[in-house]
Parts: structure tokens; sequence; C-alpha cells
């Protein structure tokens, strides 16, 4: 797909409408693909964080012949500007120009860029379903949440063709976001995170080093928040810890993981059809509230709840009563072994003590609110080693 080149006067709208307000990026409204919950989600603002306010500052500076270039006024705006002349003056393409305007921002988040040929953006305020076959009743292979990246690697009419993370299938291109917003988007939402690059499950530690005990062990198939890197070890953001405010972390080898900013992309998932009408219905409410917000100590399904709020809120919904802590939720029902599990059954985590929960949806995965960063996400069962598994259903 050819891509656009950025025009002066499209760069001068941006930076109007930026120091007007902020950009919004609204999701388009049609149900079959994309679920957005009962209660209205607000779209978040996205824009390139203080371009206007420098560039006020630039011009103020300049008109008052201020000499930017021995390190006083804005740190970064001529190196910033100079970017953007430049490229606009060789034709470059918008990513020259988010590159050029992050540098006075975070530069190193727009490294994020590079990750892509042809990227897209999930503009959906929950989730984007990701089809086998390019047609509204195909089957769902995957789920891309707001904001997930993407490849686009072939248009095909009323569709994309991409490829996130390990999901190859279509998506319906009205909810798809290209060329300079894409790039816009991804910059904002870019995080430092640790990719597993060992086929093998990896130990993490509570020290940085190979003789701190084991905390845990994750899988390939996640991406983790990185906390901070010491000699040759990462400290990296598990699940969000429900019984205080602060993260569960551990550390990681460098040896066995990238490093980079990343996106979220999407996720496998295969509908599952449970002997049990109740387990479907349980399983199928919660996926509604997918890529909702992590927030510790809530228990709203669409403002924002932590691990035990979230499965606390959708069994509520059923008539079930849980407690609005993992700890006491799993001693709320029958202790089962991973064999037994079955769509609506409980598993907790934690080291030590249990600290975090999660909802089985079958086909080996998970639904949980994960952490503030990827807040209700789907997840692989034993993405990180699993200490309990519980039937609170009963049957």
């Amino acid at each position: 797909m050819e891509k656009r080149s950025v025009k002066k006067a499209a760069m001068v709208s941006l930076c109007a409408a930026l120091a007007a307000g902020q950009v919004v990026y609204a999701a388009p409204d049609a149900p079959e693909d994309v679920y957005t919950p009962d209660e209205s989600t607000s779209v978040a603002d996205v824009a390139v964080a203080g371009v206007a306010a420098t560039l006020d500052q630039y011009y103020q500076a300049q008109a008052s012949m201020v000499d930017l270039s021995d390190g006083t006024g804005v740190a970064g705006v001529s190196v910033a500007l100079d970017g953007y002349y430049n490229a606009y003056a060789t034709g470059a393409v918008s990513k020259s120009v988010a590159l050029a305007l992050t540098t006075m921002t975070s530069a190193e988040a727009a490294s994020v860029l590079d990750n892509y040929t042809n990227l897209g953006i999930a503009n959906v305020n929950s989730y984007l379903n990701v089809r086998k076959e390019p047609k509204k009743n195909g089957e769902i292979i995957g789920k891309m949440i707001r904001f997930s990246g993407c490849e686009i690697l072939e248009d095909a009419g009323d569709w994309y063709k991409i490829k996130s993370g390990p999901v190859t299938g279509y998506v319906s291109k009205e909810y798809i976001l290209t060329g300079e917003d894409a790039e816009l988007i991804a910059v904002q939402e870019a995080r430092l995170r640790a990719i597993v690059t060992t086929e093998s499950n990896l130990n993490v530690r509570k020290e940085p080093s190979a003789d701190s005990k084991k905390i845990t062990k994750i899988t390939t198939d996640e991406r983790y928040d990185v906390l901070n890197q010491v000699n040759g070890w990462i400290e990296i953001s598990l699940e969000g810890n429900d019984d205080g405010k602060d993260m569960s972390s551990g550390f990681i080898s460098a040896d066995y993981a990238e490093v980079k900013y990343a996106l979220i992309e999407a996720y496998e998932f295969s509908p599952v059809t449970s002997s049990s009408s109740l387990r479907n219905s349980v399983v199928n409410y919660a996926l509604q509230f997918l890529g909702n917000r992590y927030v510790w100590g809530g228990t709203s399904l669409t403002k924002g709840a932590d691990c035990s709020g979230f499965t606390m809120s959708v069994y509520k919904n059923f008539g079930i009563s849980l407690t609005h802590s993992s700890r006491a939720q799993a001693n709320q029902g029958k202790k089962i072994s991973s064999s037994e599990m079955k769509p609506g059954d409980l598993i907790f985590y934690g080291s030590g003590r249990i600290n975090h929960v999660a909802m089985y949806i079958g086909n080996g995965q998970i639904v949980h609110a994960a952490n503030p960063s990827a807040g209700i996400k789907i997840s692989r069962w034993n993405y990180t080693t699993p200490v309990k598994i519980v039937n609170v259903i009963g049957d």
C-alpha cells in the first residue's frame, strides 16, 4: 500500500488542532465485528504530547531573537523542527514526521514504527474480531483490543488481511487506522516491553541474580512491561496485585528476552461451546469487557476493575456472590485440578501467597484484569505459574 506523504498544510492543521485542544479519534459505529459495552467507554484523547506548547515556545524564542542552538530555550525543539522541514523538503513519508515530532517528547518510543512496514491500529472502544476469511460470518480466530497494532498484508475490499502477534487473518477495514493517524497513536501507546525469545518457559526470579529464588515461570505468548534493567537482568511487571497498590514484579535474564518499544497485539481466540449454558453465558459476558481498564480496588466492568473486582462483578451478574479479594475467592468453591477445569472456573496465581485471579474461558486461555497497561485481556492459562484452580459454579 502506498503511504501518504505529509504536506505542510496538514502539519499546520494538526498543530492548530493541538493548540485548540486535543485530537480525538472516535471509533465508528457497527456492531458486527466490534463489541462496545452498554455503558459507553470514553475514547482516549490522543495527540503528540507537548507539540503545541513547544511550538509556541519555539516561535516566542525566535521572535525574541533567542538563540536555541546553544542549548537555551526548549530542548529538542530545533532538532524536531529541522527533522520536520527536512522530511517535508524531501517528500518523506509520514513516519519521518512522526519521528521528528516525538524528538521533543520520546524519540525512543517512536522506534515502535520500525516494527511495521504498513502499520494498522485497531480503532475500537473494546475489541475487534479477527476472522479466518474476509466475511462477517467468518470463523473468529483472534481479537484485537483498542489500539492494538498490526501489519497490513493485503487490501481485500472491505477487509484488510493482517498479521498481529500470533494471529494472521482478516479484519473489517472500517475499524483500522492507517498512515499518519496510526503512527501518531502508535507512538503515544508504545510501551517498553520484554518479549521472551526462548521457546521454553522462562524462570522469573525475586532478585536480579541466577542464585535468587524462582518465583514463577512465564511464556513466549506474552509481552511484559519493563520496570527496570540492571546488570543483564530485566525487571518485569507480572500482574495486578489486589492486596496492595504495588504491582507484582520479578526479574528475567536479558539473554532470553528482547526489550523494545512495542504495541499490544492480537490474541489468539476460538469461541468455546460448553455443555453448560450457564458456563457459556458467564464466559461470553466476561469477554464483552475486553480492553477495558484495570483500576486497583475497582469493581466496574466498564470504568475499571482489578483482578478480583473483575471476577466478582462478572459472577454477580449471575447471582453468584464472591468476595473482593483473590485470596478469599480461592477459598470460595471447590478446588479442582487442571485436567478438570472448564470454562468459568477461576485460576489463581501468586508467589508465596495468592494475589491474582483469572477466569478460564476454554482452549487453554483465560480472561483477566491484568494490569494498568494491558487492562482486561486474554492470556494463556499458564502464562505464569498457577497455584490453585476453583469451581465456583458448583456443577
